[in-house]
């Protein structure tokens, strides 16, 4: 399939509040497309959940906004800059993604404060040492998802919930203006999960961060999303989640 060069049509003011502009977006995997014509904006202090039946492309797009995958067609624009031309740290370091839940071996040896230590390094590097700040941020970003008491426990040890949580606290130890999660609930039961949303929603009203949650939890979007996004491929609905509009677009899109 051949790279199109598109014009870029993301208009944003410096003083925009919006945040991720994503215009005729279209991404493949070889010769299958991924997703097409994806028009999506994501402004300020968003909770934006997506939602759609598996191989809809929620997944890739979170990765486009990334750069860990690259459209052949569209345009990316993230805090008013090309996403696609600007310097990939320049975005990292205020964008964190938590990718969809994964086992962590129990033998695997890192302690719950180094993995969190992890989430600083896009911005220090690997070969330099944590400084007496660094530490304190690991300790605020902890507490944050009160995990403080279990700093010193190797990883590998916690329970699913618990090493979420810890994931939790590695994403948001760079302060990050927006937080892009994948499948946050997955793995985890009904009260866990509600756990964790519970967590996302205090981080979300306590802070400026913005939060854009991929999940097959539909009533976790209906309860802590402020805007929802329904795909297959492309947008299919965009709008509130409390509203009846949002359960016909689910039935729809989920064929229901």
């Amino acid at each position: 399939m051949s790279k199109q060069a598109v014009d870029n049509d993301c208009h944003m003011d410096e003083d925009s509040n919006i945040l991720i502009c994503v215009k005729d977006l279209a991404v493949a995997y070889q010769t299958n497309v991924a997703v097409f014509d994806i028009n999506l904006d994501v402004y300020r202090h968003d909770f934006l959940g997506i939602c759609g039946p598996n191989g809809s492309g929620k997944s890739t797009l979170l990765k486009s906004l990334v750069g860990a995958v690259k459209p052949f067609q569209g345009n990316i624009r993230l805090f008013n800059k090309d996403a696609l031309k600007s310097e990939i740290r320049e975005i990292q370091n205020r964008i964190s993604y938590l990718p969809q839940i994964e086992t962590i071996d129990r033998n695997f040896p890192a302690l719950v404060k180094d993995v969190v230590g992890m989430g600083l390094y896009a911005q220090k590097g690997f070969f330099r040492g944590l400084s007496k700040e660094d530490n304190q941020r690991i300790f605020d970003s902890l507490e944050t998802v009160g995990m403080t008491n279990l700093s010193e426990r190797p990883i590998g040890h916690l329970s699913g919930g618990q090493q979420q949580k810890v994931k939790i606290a590695r994403a948001l130890v760079n302060k990050p203006e927006i937080l892009l999660i994948d499948e946050p609930f997955s793995a985890l039961d009904f009260k866990i999960a509600k756990e964790i949303a519970e967590l996302l929603a205090k981080i979300y009203k306590e802070t400026e961060i913005t939060i854009v949650l991929v999940s097959h939890n539909l009533a976790i979007i209906r309860e802590y999303c402020n805007r929802a996004v329904c795909m297959d491929r492309r947008i299919i609905w965009e709008g509130k989640p409390q509203s009846k509009d949002f359960d016909e677009a689910v039935q729809r899109v989920f064929h229901f």
